[in-house]
């Protein structure tokens, strides 16, 4: 493990509470490839991979692949003649939270957290009440009213499944912060 950890420590850096390490690689179909390493956890690097891509969509670049883990996060970038930097990649603090709320709306996460909402709610009727609804039935009515829902913002539901995503799921307190000391 000592001898893994000086050959990464030669070849690039080691992640710390102060240090942040990008590896930029080519994988096997020389496909940019972009290594995050940090030690902030999965509850900060979430978030910072929706902002991640929400830049980068905003420039224009739809087509990126990303693995969250609590090491680290990889971005899998279609071929760029310049490789971004750190810095290229990381958006500024005071727009974390938006980006992350925008890609957050159309997540798998997000419409889960509403189902739960609604459901906790009352506002998902069962046909018989006393027994279970089978899982797709309830995804299914979720679905329909999250779609009317999501004309208005300010709906109670929409804003209690944001809550618990940024704050339950991710920590997008400590992520802003983060990338503030950036």
């Amino acid at each position: 493990l000592a001898a893994y950890v000086l050959d990464q420590k030669a070849a690039s850096a080691v992640p710390t509470d102060q240090t942040l390490g990008l590896e930029r690689m080519r994988d096997e179909m020389g496909v940019l490839r972009l290594c995050l390493l940090s030690r902030f956890g999965g509850r900060v690097h979430q978030p910072l991979a929706l902002a991640i891509v929400g830049k980068l969509k905003a420039e224009g670049l739809h087509e990126v692949e990303v693995v969250v883990s609590d090491d680290g996060i990889i971005l899998r970038l279609p071929d760029r003649e310049q490789v971004p930097t750190l810095l290229d990649l990381l958006p500024p603090s005071r727009e974390i939270e938006k980006l992350v709320r925008e890609e957050l709306s159309d997540s798998p996460l997000f419409a889960a957290r509403f189902r739960e909402a609604a459901g906790r709610s009352l506002l998902l009727p069962r046909r018989r009440p006393g027994s279970r609804s089978p899982l797709w039935a309830q995804r299914q009515k979720a679905h329909a009213l999250l779609s009317v829902a999501s004309r208005f913002p300010a709906f109670p539901l929409i804003l209690e499944a944001y809550r618990e995503c940024l704050t339950e799921d991710f920590d997008v307190a400590a992520t802003v912060a983060l990338i503030a000391q950036i």
